[in-house]
């Protein structure tokens, strides 16, 4: 329900007035009672993951990870621009020196940094908002909920917010570069300014490289560990088996008229009923006793007809399953699985033990026939809980659950369409096979992936850019160096080495950083809110580094050969 309060309306009088109401029914009530809650609406979409939602929604952390990537993305994109700014700038030393000779102030120098990577960056918010134009339809199209939750339309507002952002950016991005060049006098610009260190002897340029670098580890490794994670989601062993069943949900009519007219269909080779379809996030609670000295405490249920346990090859561990009942007849027996037992130690937590006992769930007294092994009731992101399995008689609630081997798929989804048309004439199928409800349940932590691998994409170029324009910078100002050395014999081999042994070793500070700190994120952020997952194995934490070990190590091979290789005359002829 969609409430409209009045302006100044305090939340704490409406819930107590809503609690009011609540005892008021719960009077009436025998077997159930009402409980009623607020949530903002600002709350539904993104917000606290509740059971059976209306809609689409998004988990908060989903959110602030991607606007933790977003934010890095965008830092490692101003390192860059500092980084390229400086090496760019150096070579440009002779007019920054001769600006402050004539009289150029630093505030001059610096207004002069920050302007260009302000222009630059505008440049770039124009070029951004083009490739927004053709990415939207993309991502919008990654999976129907994003298209559901999300419309990515432009405002005047929101336009004006980039144009914001653009600034910030850009006064970011030059800040360093103008602050770097305006404390520097016009002798030591004049001179040389390619030694110069800053933050406490540490190379400014060579920090900036490993800070772009630990982000790339970071997101290439996040997204190889969260694609395993992912393709584990979907093979997870849930306790049951859901190959070729079809899940078919009644929409108020009659199960007999569908389940006759499935019946006469060869491909059919098994039908069954369930209240919900379970493993997909979607949930049932009921209240449950057992003996005089126990609470009762909340269980999770599904009702369901005496095929559906053997349909979805549920292992019994004692007992049996539903006795056919008449539409009429009182509901008598519960089946229970090894949560149950040992919540309300049934049985002393024996199986044998447990069959026979009486259990009271919302106030109807049933014998316990069967035990069952634990399954995932919801997602693995869940725990396994206490769950009790009741009778469903013929009705029009639920789904009807058809086990089908067909070769011509198409043909008979058309037949089960056929069928359905007879049956009502209002509503269209809403019919899936189980392994696409999965796959389905776990969509968003798909789309994740691939907003992470992009991203993961977008750092790698950024880093290797600036890796790119540092690797030049650095070997054309070691020319005469490299060409003194080949006039005294050294060899290529050596030459390449000297020159790649320094941007090697600081991919190795990166990756010493980036991997402890992606196994620690993924495995106690990420995966801490997943009950069950797969555990991190080497190979996916250090494929990312070896992927970008290869990148670097071309760049810097193609380039400082292209140097080794230069004839030493041509560079010394003038000295």
């Amino acid at each position: 329900v969609y409430v409209l309060t009045k302006e100044n309306t305090k939340m704490e009088s409406l819930l107590q007035n809503l609690n009011k109401l609540s005892e008021r029914e719960n009077a009436k009530l025998t077997t159930r009672k009402v409980s009623l809650s607020l949530q903002p609406l600002t709350q539904i979409a993104v917000g606290k993951t509740l059971s059976n939602q209306l809609g689409p929604k998004l988990p908060n952390l989903a959110i602030w990870i991607l606007i933790g990537l977003a934010v890095v993305v965008i830092l490692s994109a101003c390192f860059n621009y500092t980084n390229l700014s400086i090496a760019r700038s150096l070579r440009r030393s002779r007019e920054v020196g001769i600006r402050k000779v004539i009289g150029a102030l630093k505030s001059n120098i610096r207004g002069q940094f920050i302007s260009e990577a302000v222009i630059i960056s505008f440049l770039a918010l124009v070029f951004s908002f083009i490739i927004f134009l053709f990415l939207r339809k993309q991502f919008l199209s990654l999976d129907p909920f994003i298209e559901n939750l999300v419309s990515l339309e432009l405002s005047p507002t929101i336009a004006f917010y980039f144009i914001i952002f653009a600034l910030i950016v850009g006064v970011l991005a030059g800040f360093l570069p103008a602050l770097f060049f305006s404390k520097v006098n016009a002798v030591q610009v004049l001179k040389d300014i390619s030694s110069l260190r800053v933050f406490h002897n540490i190379n400014m340029r060579k920090a900036l490289i490993v800070v772009q670098y630990i982000f790339s580890l970071i997101f290439i490794t996040v997204t190889i560990m969260g694609y395993k994670q992912y393709k584990s989601f979907l093979t997870f062993d849930l306790g049951f088996k859901t190959e070729h069943i079809l899940n078919i949900r009644l929409q108020g009519n009659q199960a007999e008229l569908l389940t006759k007219a499935l019946e006469e269909r060869p491909e059919v080779q098994g039908l069954s009923r369930s209240l919900i379809v379970m493993s997909l996030g979607s949930r049932y609670e009921a209240h449950m006793k057992y003996g005089d000295k126990s609470d009762s405490a909340k269980v999770m249920m599904n009702m369901i007809n005496e095929h559906y346990l053997g349909l979805h090859d549920h292992k019994f561990l004692a007992g049996r399953t539903f006795t056919p009942k008449a539409e009429n007849a009182e509901e008598s027996e519960a089946i229970v699985n090894e949560k149950t037992l040992q919540r309300f130690n049934i049985g002393k937590n024996d199986p044998l033990q447990a069959l026979g006992e009486v259990i009271l769930i919302d106030g109807k007294e049933l014998t316990i026939v069967g035990v069952v092994e634990d399954f995932h009731y919801e997602t693995i992101e869940e725990e396994i809980e206490p769950m009790v399995f009741r009778y469903l008689h013929h009705g029009s609630n639920g789904y009807v659950n058809a086990k089908i081997v067909a070769e011509d798929w198409p043909a008979f989804i058309r037949s089960v369409e056929d069928a359905w048309r007879k049956i009502d004439k209002i509503h269209p199928l809403d019919a899936a096979f189980y392994d696409d409800q999965i796959e389905k349940a776990y969509s968003q932590f798909s789309v994740m992936i691939k907003v992470i691998g992009f991203l993961a994409c977008l750092a790698i170029c950024i880093a290797s850019m600036g890796l790119f324009g540092m690797v030049i910078f650095t070997t054309e100002t070691r020319l005469k160096e490299i060409s003194i050395r080949k006039v005294l014999g050294a060899s290529e081999g050596k030459l390449v080495y000297l020159l790649s042994k320094g941007f090697l070793f600081l991919l190795t500070i990166a990756a010493l950083i980036a991997l402890p700190v992606t196994y620690i994120f993924f495995d106690k952020v990420v995966l801490s809110n997943f009950a069950y997952h797969e555990p991190i194995g080497l190979a996916e934490t250090l494929t990312g580094l070896v992927l970008i070990m290869l990148i670097a190590f071309i760049m810097v091979l193609s380039q400082t050969l292209k140097v080794a290789r230069t004839n030493p005359a041509e560079v010394l002829k003038n000295e």
